[in-house]
């Protein structure tokens, strides 16, 4: 069977279409096609093809890469590599991929380039975590909060509470399920003071509750009834001074209690007390 030879005609055009004719060619293939009806037909043709075979391409491109040429080409053995023993003659032929092999190793290296390029993409960015600092040293304890948070507002005269006396429901419910304490409002007008008000704060994290009274002579120094759930070591009632500021503290199974006041009241364990039978 004799194979088909392109004519020698249809060589010229064909480099013509593919544009890898020289200029000379070029200019006589153009001539002849002005001049030669048979030669423009072919032309035409040949175009047609060449345009059908480019967006068949191009099509092809487009759409998925099966995934049986996927799993073949990932399970496909590597090439062996020539090794050359000493004093071996040099192979004298190189080895030259097939057409089916160049495709598979760029498909496979197209697909390695985008897995990585994913994964560095997807992967998140972590900060330097930050140098380690040795913990600062803290000599304050809760007690200190309580004193701070006393002598911050004590010494103010329409701003002393938050919610104030004559919304004693409001305070009830609020410091009951902020602090978890149950409690009353003592009255403490025997010790001539006067309720004023509360606050809601923190002390070493914990909620705390603190009510707040006023002598009704003298100074009108201001008292405050401290309440939290936190326990102190030794559970019993302590008296002390700190900064010029008296604390006496009660511990009960369900809380801590503390009477604080200015440190020249000498009827803060009497205050104690009253509160400890009201509260």
């Amino acid at each position: 069977m004799s194979s088909f030879q392109p004519s020698p005609l249809e060589m010229r055009l064909s480099a013509y279409v593919d544009n890898q004719a020289s200029d000379r060619d070029a200019q006589e293939v153009e001539e002849l096609l002005v001049n030669d009806p048979q030669a423009r037909a072919l032309h035409d043709a040949l175009k047609r093809g060449t345009d059908a075979g480019r967006l068949a391409f191009e099509d092809m491109l487009k759409e998925p890469v099966p995934l049986d040429l996927v799993r073949s080409i990932k399970n496909a053995p590597l090439p062996r590599r020539a090794v050359r023993l000493p004093q071996a003659p040099r192979p004298s032929i190189a080895f030259k991929p097939s057409g089916p092999q160049t495709f598979a190793a760029c498909l496979m290296l197209f697909l390695l380039g985008s897995g990585l390029g994913y994964m560095v993409g997807a992967r998140p960015v972590v900060p330097d975590p930050a140098p380690a600092t040795a913990p600062v040293a803290d000599g304050r304890d809760w007690l200190d909060d309580i004193i701070a948070n006393y002598r911050l507002y004590a010494r103010q005269t329409n701003h002393l509470a938050e919610i104030p006396a004559q919304r004693p429901a409001d305070i009830l419910e609020w410091l009951t399920i902020n602090t978890g304490v149950s409690f009353r409002i003592p009255d403490l007008g025997d010790s001539g003071l006067t309720f004023q008000g509360a606050r809601l704060f923190a002390a070493s994290g914990t909620p705390v509750g603190q009510l707040f009274y006023r002598r009704t002579d003298g100074d009108g120094d201001v008292i405050a009834i401290t309440f939290t759930k936190a326990r102190p070591e030794g559970n019993r009632s302590v008296e002390e001074i700190r900064n010029d500021t008296g604390l006496v503290t009660w511990v009960t199974p369900l809380a801590t209690y503390l009477i604080v006041g200015p440190s020249s009241a000498a009827d803060l364990d009497d205050i104690a007390a009253k509160a400890a039978g009201l509260i």
